[in-house]
């Protein structure tokens, strides 16, 4: 980290310099709260170890290259933090607040500008494809982010995803989750009194209000709860589920992570038992049906049981007709 903030002092004064500016010790120096000794070694630094031909003017009290041929060396970065830059700029196609992605956008560009690598040509090859998600208003995502940034109230009209009711809510932003494409916020609901999961494509409205939202404890506990969790619903005790895929699907399942702390076996007849904690079996029960016979709940009973009774009311369906 202290050489990605030397890096920044140094690109300052090379700008400068480049520019003809004929900035002086004491303006590198209160730039970035430094001891005019500090900025002597950083200037230095650049003489010998970058080879920045720097000078002195008496005539300007300042300094300047004496020639119009150095070219100031890339950002130190590595691998992975170049991968992050890239992945990154595919993210911001995900935000609805064009004003933030276009800021994002000419942030990234200003960093990959000293970078002796070709992001824009790098990024046109890697793509990142959403599927089946929700529009979001470019308002309410903003009122939320600012909300969530100054630890505010916010009211929101919202339309619930169980019935047509729109409701008016009052509500403490805890944490935001894009999950599958699609934006959650975590809120303490006043009306409710408790922790809900807001949908910002069902929001119809947002007003960030002035009263300090309280509840900030539990915006820890959240994030736990999310990262300890599988899939979008984490509230309420984990429980252990185990589940056994047949030679078949086993093959493809290995080689996938389901949840980051998951616990995978191969069995000697070729088939695959998998183990990993939920809060809730709504969503285990939808990612598992296309496995069809592929997959047997072997823990716990309860969601053997629910897997079985939508087998059956799946099978009553087309035995109707």
């Amino acid at each position: 980290m202290a050489k990605k903030l030397a890096y920044e002092r140094y690109l300052w004064f090379h700008d400068r310099l480049r520019g003809k500016k004929y900035p002086k010790l004491g303006d590198l120096a209160g730039r970035f709260e430094i001891s005019r000794r500090q900025a002597a070694r950083e200037i230095e630094f650049m003489r010998l170890f970058l080879e920045a031909p720097i000078e002195y003017s008496s005539e300007h009290h300042g300094y300047y290259y004496n020639s119009d041929n150095f070219e100031f060396p890339g950002l130190w970065v590595s691998e992975e933090e170049i991968v992050s830059l890239i992945v990154s700029r595919r993210l911001a196609a995900a935000m609805p607040d064009r004003n933030l992605k276009k800021k994002l956008d000419q942030f990234l560009e200003k960093i990959g500008q000293n970078i002796d690598l070709d992001l824009p040509r790098l990024e046109s090859r890697i793509s990142l494809k959403n599927v089946r998600y929700c529009r979001v208003e470019a308002a309410i995502f903003s009122a939320v982010l600012l909300a969530l940034s100054q630890e505010r109230q916010l009211a929101i009209t919202y339309s619930s995803g169980y019935t047509e009711e729109t409701t008016q809510r009052t509500v403490d932003p805890l944490h935001l989750l894009l999950y599958m494409g699609n934006w959650h916020l975590i809120a303490y609901c006043r009306q409710r009194r408790g922790i809900r999961d807001f949908l910002l494509s069902r929001m119809h409205g947002a007003e960030v209000l002035a009263e300090k939202a309280e509840n900030q404890a539990a915006a820890r506990e959240i994030k736990e709860k999310i990262e300890t969790r599988y899939g979008i619903f984490f509230d309420g005790p984990a429980t252990q589920v185990v589940l056994r895929f047949h030679s078949g699907s086993a093959r493809t399942v290995r080689d996938q992570v389901w949840f980051p702390g998951q616990a995978s076996e191969i069995q000697a007849d070729g088939s695959l038992v998998l183990k990993f904690p939920v809060a809730d079996f709504r969503e285990i029960i939808r990612d598992l049906l296309p496995f069809a016979a592929d997959v047997e709940v072997l823990e716990p009973p309860a969601l053997r049981q629910l897997i079985s009774e939508t087998i059956a009311r799946m099978a009553g369906m087309y035995r109707k007709k």
